[in-house]
């Protein structure tokens, strides 16, 4: 069986096309378009024209692609900023009616324990507790648990605890930076909005807890670090490891630069996402230190992988 499955979130609309190889998936393609959704949805509460026309150019490119795997089944599902939209139901009747395709609008229960399944995937042996980070536009998700692959039922038996906490790198560079590089005030009133999210749960992370960071921010970082010129793939590698001092200097280095010298980094890492990055990293940092967690372990596995978990648990075991 080959399916494809389309992750909406507040800053890009990521498609995969894989395949079932027994109980596992084989990833064929992945692709990723910059959207933008959430832009203005934390002033204004509605997602605007221009983003939706956005998002329907994204969405239309990816089921073209995914119809070139002559794929089984379709799969999309929206996250944070369709959650937080007033007319989100308005958008989503736009795309079934202009594209044909019905969108899935995630709980955070659900975008949590798919997150969670598609970041632990990635490493083998995790033992003890694990605490997944997904630092999206709108929002963070946090989610603690054990190793899914280690349990028999769904994902969902894994997790112990999650918050999704109403801070993401778009939504928070919107509210708090005027210009990049930020004024220091400007720095400090993003810090003091992280660190009251984080205060406001009280999460049950156990003792010296495996940190793994999925998706975007996590991603992108590794690949800053590893710098333009590494072999490192972030989507079919292994896992790559950060320390809190790395993080922290990078936190320090970007918080100094302009959009365009972060966009010189690593050109391809920083395409759609160089004036919320900062933002971002400032977020891994401040979790890194509530948490007071030694290292990050980067996931090359983010939602999109989980929804197409989703769909191989709810398929008969006889497709192929």
């Amino acid at each position: 069986m080959r399916l494809a499955t389309i992750d909406i979130g507040t800053n890009t609309a990521q498609l995969l096309v894989a395949e079932r190889d027994g109980t596992e998936l084989r990833r064929l393609h992945t692709a990723e378009r910059f959207v933008r959704l959430g832009e203005g949805v934390d002033a204004r509460g509605r997602i605007g024209r221009e983003a939706q026309g956005r998002l329907l150019d994204a969405l239309r490119d990816h089921l073209q692609e995914a119809r070139t795997y002559d794929v089984d089944r379709v799969s999309a599902a929206g996250t944070s900023a369709l959650r937080d939209a007033a007319n989100r139901d308005a958008v989503l009747a736009s795309v079934r009616d202009a594209l044909g395709l019905s969108v899935d609008l995630l709980s955070g229960t659900e975008e949590a324990t798919w997150s969670f399944a598609a970041a632990c995937a990635a490493f083998d042996a995790l033992s003890g507790s694990c605490l997944v980070v997904d630092v999206g536009g709108g929002s963070t998700e946090l989610i603690v648990g054990t190793d899914p692959t280690r349990i028999r039922s769904s994902p969902a038996d894994a997790i112990r605890d999650h918050a999704s906490l109403n801070v993401g790198c778009v939504r928070l560079t919107e509210r708090c930076f005027a210009s990049q590089p930020p004024a220091p005030n400007a720095v400090e009133a993003a810090e003091r909005s992280i660190d009251e999210a984080l205060a406001a749960y009280s999460l049950e992370v156990g003792p010296a807890p495996t940190f793994i960071g999925t998706a975007g921010t996590a991603t992108a970082l590794a690949l800053v670090h590893a710098g333009p010129d590494s072999s490192w793939d972030a989507l079919h590698g292994d896992g790559f490891r950060l320390s809190r001092e790395d993080v922290r200097s990078w936190r320090g280095r970007l918080l100094g630069r302009s959009v365009d010298e972060i966009r010189a980094l690593h050109p391809g890492a920083m395409e759609g996402r160089a004036d919320v990055f900062p933002m971002g990293v400032l977020l891994l940092d401040r979790i890194l230190a509530h948490y007071n967690l030694d290292d990050l372990r980067v996931s090359p596995y983010e939602l999109r992988h989980g929804l197409a978990l989703r769909l191989l648990a709810s398929a008969p075991a006889s497709s192929s």
